[in-house]
């Protein structure tokens, strides 16, 4: 028997001493069509071509006939276990058809489910489709092909790109399928969807991490647990030992009772009733001493508590006085340097009115040389007016002499500031980086502690952490706040006509609210413009409107009422809320750094607000002043230049 295939047909020539038929004399020619499932679970038509040729009477063709049926039986039997086989592999696998070169051919129910595809989707298309990009374009992945095309089964564990981009974890195999002549022409890969397991398996590996993590953990929270039991030990084997000597001192007293009471009924035989009172001293005895080691104990403990309270007194004096120290001479430094410029300022016009003096003497001076040479002809004449003359330029020469002795003055004076600038920015820096140092240092072990050491620590423990925090970063915005009101000393005050309505208005706009605290109703007149910094203003508006919606919180409502009005040559700008207020008895503290008339716990902040507005006003030539009643709200004024002026 001969088989050949082409064209998806199979082909089968029987020779004539195989097959005949005495009912036709002619060739004869019988087709056997025949529909075989596929991969796909789709049925296509094979044609199975039978060709029979009988060109004479055969004997024994019966016995031919019934071997063909039985042939045709058994090939019956094959197609449907192959059937069942395919019909197994589509009920529980995936499966996927491919050419030699990677093109999809077929795709079971099963697979597109998995994947999330549809037939469409899949034609035309690349087993590239369903891996990542780069492997796709690697060597590795070009190895994988040529092997399945040398007909290299492949069996493994795959990762595939399903259509949403999910990662598919599939097992199975890629099988090459053969010719005739055991040659691969086409790819069949069946698989089974594992994604679940896998990922529960991960989940147990990432599970068990966390379990070693914690054991280890555990491991270091013991042996912490052993070294603290292997200290108390050792203080009860101290306790131990000062009870055995506080026993055999009990001992050695009780024997010298025994003796004196030994002595005592001696005594007491002589005289009975000396022994009942004897008796009873020494019960009074027995019991004032237990009542003086009460004592003593007490005493002691406390003592150890006054030592501790009082070095915590001291250490919080001392870093009390080093601040203070830090104020002063930051204040001093301020005042020394205002007071040199006011100094320069001085000698600035001294200068310039000098120089304009210096120019006129000159000129004068000039005009006397000019006349006294026109008069050199008449020495006699002019004698008594060129002495004068000659008086007036000594007297000149005397004043060029000490103007520039003044103006050498006045340059040293503009090193010296210039300089206290200099030590200023120098000491402003050290203050900020010698204070931060300390916070920084008492954050990072506070939080080592919370983190690594938490449950060696009890909710008390907790709390003095929690407020060792929130302390230390209480004081860094101290720091930063101090910072900022001594650089308002040295920024240069710009002059410019200010838009006041227009920079109230971005202010107001840049306002975060908190989720607890009232939306303000804002009531703002027509707002004059105003002569100053920019930048500095804006600054004063954000402390005074922050101050009005904070100390409001409590009220039913937040309402600002903002207006502004022309006096003297001054624009007097005025914020009024109704919130908490505060006692005016106390205003001489309203604008101090650091002062606060309300609690912490009560109204947050560093009380250093009001203290840089009342300096940036005052370097504006202005005045800021404010009117309040306790409970009943708050009224803050300012002013400023007017535009005209």
């Amino acid at each position: 028997m001969n088989n050949t295939e082409k064209n998806d047909k199979k082909e089968i020539l029987l020779s004539t001493d195989q097959i005949t038929f005495n009912e036709k004399k002619n060739d004869q020619l019988l087709l056997l069509k025949k529909e075989l499932p596929t991969a796909s679970n789709q049925k296509t038509t094979n044609i199975a071509e039978f060709i029979v040729v009988n060109t004479k009477p055969v004997p024994n063709s019966t016995k031919h006939i019934t071997d063909i049926r039985l042939l045709r039986d058994q090939l019956k039997a094959k197609e449907q276990l192959l059937h069942n086989h395919i019909n197994a592999i589509n009920t529980s696998n995936a499966s996927i058809e491919f050419d030699l070169e990677g093109n999809i051919l077929s795709a079971n129910k099963n697979f597109l489910e998995i994947m999330g595809y549809n037939e469409a989707d899949l034609a035309g298309k690349h087993h590239s489709l369903f891996v990542d990009s780069a492997y796709s374009k690697s060597n590795a992945y070009k190895l994988f092909w040529n092997n399945l095309k040398k007909g290299i089964y492949q069996k493994d564990e795959f990762i595939r790109v399903a259509k949403n981009g999910k990662l598919i974890w599939l097992f199975g195999s890629y099988n090459p399928i053969l010719d005739t002549q055991g040659n691969p022409y086409k790819i069949l890969k069946i698989a089974t969807d594992i994604t679940l397991a896998k990922t529960q398996f991960l989940q147990l590996a990432v599970q068990a991490q966390e379990k070693e993590k914690r054991a280890s953990e555990l491991v270091i929270a013991n042996k912490e647990l052993a070294f603290q039991n292997e200290e108390k030990e050792k203080r009860a084997a101290e306790l131990v030992v000062a009870n055995k000597e506080l026993k055999f001192q009990n001992e050695q007293k009780e024997k010298r009772a025994s003796e004196l009471i030994i002595a005592n009924k001696e005594l007491a035989f002589q005289n009975k009733e000396k022994e009942k009172r004897a008796a009873e001293l020494v019960i009074a005895n027995k019991e004032l001493k237990f009542q003086n080691e009460q004592k003593e104990q007490r005493a002691k403990e406390l003592i150890i508590a006054n030592k501790e309270l009082a070095f915590q007194n001291k250490e919080k004096e001392k870093r009390a006085a080093e601040l203070v120290i830090a104020n002063k001479e930051l204040k001093f430094q301020n005042e020394q340097k205002e007071q040199r410029a006011k100094e320069l300022i001085i000698a600035n016009k001294e200068l310039a009115i000098q120089s304009k003096e210096k120019e006129k003497r000159a000129a004068e001076l000039i005009i006397a040389n000019k006349k006294l040479a026109a008069e050199n002809i008449l020495k006699q004449k002019r004698k008594v007016e060129k002495e004068k003359r000659a008086a007036e330029l000594i007297v000149t020469n005397r004043e060029l002499a000490y103007q520039e002795k003044r103006s050498k003055e006045l340059s040293l004076a503009n090193d010296e500031l210039k300089k206290a600038q200099e030590e200023l920015e120098a000491f402003s820096y050290s203050v900020s980086h010698d204070l931060r140092a300390p916070i920084r240092a008492i954050n990072g072990y506070t939080q080592i502690l919370t983190e690594d050491h938490v449950d060696a620590i009890d909710d008390d423990g907790k709390n003095v952490l929690r407020a060792i925090i929130k302390n230390s970063n209480k004081m860094g915005v101290l720091i930063d706040d101090l910072l900022a009101f001594s650089k308002l000393g040295r920024k240069q005050v710009a002059s410019v006509n200010i838009n006041m309505a227009a920079l109230l208005n971005g202010v107001i706009s840049d306002m975060t609210i908190d989720k607890d605290e009232n939306i303000p109703i804002f009531e703002i007149d027509v707002i004059a413009p105003a002569n100053g910094d920019p930048s500095l203003i804006k600054q004063v508006w954000i402390n005074l409107i922050s101050n009005a919606i904070k100390y409001s919180k409590y009220k039913s409502e937040t309402r600002i009422k903002i207006t502004s009005t022309s006096k003297n040559d001054k624009i007097i700008y005025s914020i009024k809320d109704w919130g908490a207020g505060f006692d005016m008895e106390y205003y001489d503290k309203l604008f101090g750094v650091f002062q606060r008339l309300h609690s912490q716990e009560e109204f947050s902040g560093t009380g250093i607000g009001l203290a840089i507005v009342q300096k940036i006003v005052n370097r504006h030539h202005g005045t800021v002043w404010a009117e309040s009643k306790l409970d009943a709200g708050a009224k803050f004024f300012f002013s400023l230049p007017d535009i005209k002026h």
